[in-house]
């Protein structure tokens, strides 16, 4: 009965009045309950009535009469015994819907409260790779600041490649040590200016 209370649980749906299937459900069953209630009240008021009847025949010497309805009153009182019958499982039925009702809301409570520790879960996750990401980000820049500040731990590697770049250039010729002297001092000037040539005189020509 569970499951099928619990399927009937999801298929169901509140009206614009906000009662829902199983609200209908244990409206009804109270109801069949309170007229079985008053079914049983009505049997145990016959149930006296024919108990003072049969004492009332008995003495007036009817006894068969009396027998009769003593019989008759057990008959009242079997089907009042049913009815007890009838309303306690009414009262299980009700109990049971509640009850399934209870185990629905927590399902959904707990459906709830799952979706969002998943949802908090996706969140952590994103927050360690951006963690992830900045860690790496500031190993870098610390890499970084240290080669700029010349904190490196050993360049006894990068020295040796330096070298072996450098070999070649070394294999070369040498070039001179020196370079020939240069002259020490001008030539001496003459000691004297040749004279400048005399120009001619000029003649003057009879008109």
């Amino acid at each position: 009965m569970g499951s099928a209370m619990g399927k009937k649980k999801k298929k169901s749906k509140k009206n614009k009045g906000g009662i829902t299937a199983q609200d209908r459900a244990v409206l009804d069953l109270k109801n069949a309950r309170d007229k079985l209630r008053r079914f049983q009240a009505k049997l145990d008021a016959e149930s006296e009535q024919l108990t003072t009847r049969a004492a009332q025949l008995l003495r007036d010497g009817k006894k068969d009469r009396a027998l009769l309805t003593l019989k008759f009153r057990r008959f009242r009182q079997d089907k009042a015994n049913q009815v007890d019958g009838q309303l306690l499982r009414l009262e299980d039925m009700v109990s049971a819907i509640r009850w399934e009702e209870r185990q629905s809301e927590v399902i959904s409570a707990l459906r709830e409260g799952t979706d969002a520790l998943k949802r908090l879960h996706e969140d952590m996750g994103d927050v360690a790779a951006l963690m992830d990401e900045t860690q790496d980000q500031l190993e870098m820049e610390r890499e970084v600041s240290a080669l700029l500040s010349g904190e490196t731990t050993d360049d006894s590697d990068l020295l040796a490649e330096l070298d072996a770049m450098a070999a070649p250039v070394l294999d070369l010729p040498a070039a001179p040590s020196s370079l020939p002297a240069a002259p020490v001092g001008l030539p001496a000037a003459p000691s004297s200016v040749p004279a400048a040539p005399r120009r001619p005189e000029r003649v003057a020509v009879p008109a």
